[in-house]
């Protein structure tokens, strides 16, 4: 006889299934019945907890940014300011890697493109709204002088998860781009 589990146990079985099928084979060419197949469950089941495909991807996105938001808010607990800002560009970057890590299938030819694309986009605002308080922080405090702290911190996070995304990017040479970038916003004194 089957064994009952609970809702966040059985959903999350689903969201594993998919996210492992998705790498083998691709988004697009993962189905339905192939998830509900890979877990052994009625299809029904699928869509007491799902009402698409579409909503498994988004589940998977969910899972990656709440680790990589997780990541984040701990790089933010820093009282000194410079301290704080290094270590969360330092969180960023190395979220960014892990992240793009997990958006790859099992070969080169499998297209993740729809749940790296939903992945990324979440990842870059989230990391963005944090990057903007820290730079407006900045200014208050007469550290920093810069005018469009969104659009500056738009531009630096895109920057890293691209270059990361690129693969062909140096690690040390993105920190050192961005650490390049915030000294010269520097207020003088």
């Amino acid at each position: 006889m089957r064994e009952n589990k609970d809702t966040t146990e059985r959903r999350e079985e689903f969201v594993e299934a998919a996210e492992k099928l998705f790498k083998e084979n691709g988004v697009v060419e993962t189905t339905i019945n192939a998830i509900v197949k890979e877990l052994d469950v009625a299809k029904g089941l699928f869509y007491y907890y799902f009402q698409s495909k579409d909503d498994v991807i988004d589940a998977i996105s969910e899972k990656y940014n709440q680790s990589f938001r997780k990541a984040l808010q701990r790089a933010m607990h820093n009282d000194d300011y410079d301290e704080r800002l290094e270590q969360y560009l330092e969180s960023v970057i190395v979220s960014f890697k892990t992240m793009w890590s997990n958006l790859h299938g099992e070969s080169e030819d499998i297209d993740l493109s729809i749940l790296a694309t939903r992945t990324m986009e979440e990842a870059k605002e989230t990391a963005s709204s944090l990057l903007r308080d820290l730079l407006e922080e900045g200014n208050a405090s007469s550290i920093l002088d810069i005018h469009y702290p969104k659009y500056y911190a738009e531009m630096i996070i895109s920057g890293i998860a691209d270059l990361i995304g690129r693969n062909d990017a140096d690690m040390d040479e993105i920190r050192k781009m961005i650490r390049d970038l915030i000294e010269r916003s520097r207020k003088e004194k």
